[in-house]
C-alpha cells in the first residue's frame, strides 16, 4: 500500500468516526467525546465525555462541551474550569503566548508539577501539519510539538510563560534570579550560572531547560 492509498484510507476512517459521533483525540485541545474528570472553580466534579476545539485558530471559540453520563452535551466557559482530568493527566486552563503578531490563546497544558508548588511548570503538546513539494509531488505531513510554560508566584491566575521567551531569556541568570530574590541561596546560582540552574536562550536541548527548571522548582519549594 502506497503512501497516497494510507492517507486516503487514513482520512475515510477519520470522516467515518466524525460521521458516527465516536470518540477522537488528536489533543487534549482539539479531541471529542472523551472520557475525562472535569473540576469546576466553584468546587463541582464532573465525570463524563468531553470535547475541546481551543487550538482551532480559525475562530475564537471559549468553552468546551461537556455531557455527564450521557446527559445532553452543556457548553462550559473555559474561565469557569479549574482543571481536566484526561487519560490519567492533569491539564489547567492558560493564556499561551503565540508569539508577536498573534493573540493570547487560552489552552489546557499538562501539568508538570505538584499540586503545592510555588512555580508551577506546563507542557503544550500540540499537532502542526507541514505541507512538502518534491519533483514528485506535495505531501503533508502531521508533527508533534511540544512546548513548556512557568507559571510564578504573583501572577495572573492564567498566566503562563514561555520558557524561551523574553521574559525568561536572554539573561535568565538575572531575570529568573529576580524572580527568586526570596531566597538568596538559590538566587545566588543562579546568578553564577551554576551547573543545573542556567540555560542560554539559543540551545536545541529542551531537556536541559526543563531539566534546569524542575532542579530550580525543586530547591524553591524547600525554600519555606
Amino acid at each position: 500500500m502506497n503512501v497516497t492509498i494510507k492517507l486516503l484510507a487514513s482520512l475515510i476512517f477519520t470522516l467515518a468516526l466524525a460521521s458516527c459521533g465516536g470518540p477522537v483525540f488528536n489533543t487534549v485541545n482539539n479531541m471529542r467525546n472523551i472520557n475525562s474528570t472535569v473540576y469546576l472553580k466553584d468546587g463541582t466534579e464532573m465525570n463524563g465525555q468531553l470535547s475541546t476545539t481551543l487550538d482551532n485558530s480559525f475562530n475564537n471559540t471559549n468553552y468546551i462541551q461537556f455531557s455527564e453520563n450521557g446527559k445532553d452535551k452543556k457548553k462550559l466557559n473555559v474561565t469557569d474550569v479549574k482543571a481536566i482530568r484526561v487519560r490519567g493527566n492533569y491539564y489547567e486552563p492558560k493564556l499561551i503566548d503565540q508569539g508577536s503578531w498573534s493573540r493570547d490563546q487560552m489552552l489546557f497544558v499538562k501539568r508538570l508539577t505538584k499540586d503545592d508548588s510555588r512555580i508551577h511548570l506546563y507542557e503544550l503538546y500540540e499537532q502542526r501539519t507541514r505541507n512538502t513539494s518534491s519533483r514528485y509531488g506535495n505531501s503533508t505531513q502531521v508533527e508533534d510539538q511540544y512546548s513548556y510554560y512557568v507559571s510564578l508566584p504573583g501572577q495572573d491566575p492564567y498566566q503562563a510563560w514561555n520558557v524561551e521567551g523574553r521574559h525568561l531569556t536572554p539573561n535568565f541568570e538575572d531575570k529568573m534570579s529576580d524572580y527568586v530574590k526570596d531566597c538568596p541561596t538559590l538566587a545566588e546560582k543562579i546568578k553564577r550560572k551554576d551547573k543545573g540552574y542556567f540555560y542560554a536562550k539559543i540551545s536545541f536541548n529542551s531537556e536541559k531547560r526543563i531539566e534546569t527548571l524542575m532542579n530550580i522548582i525543586d530547591e524553591y519549594n524547600r525554600c519555606r
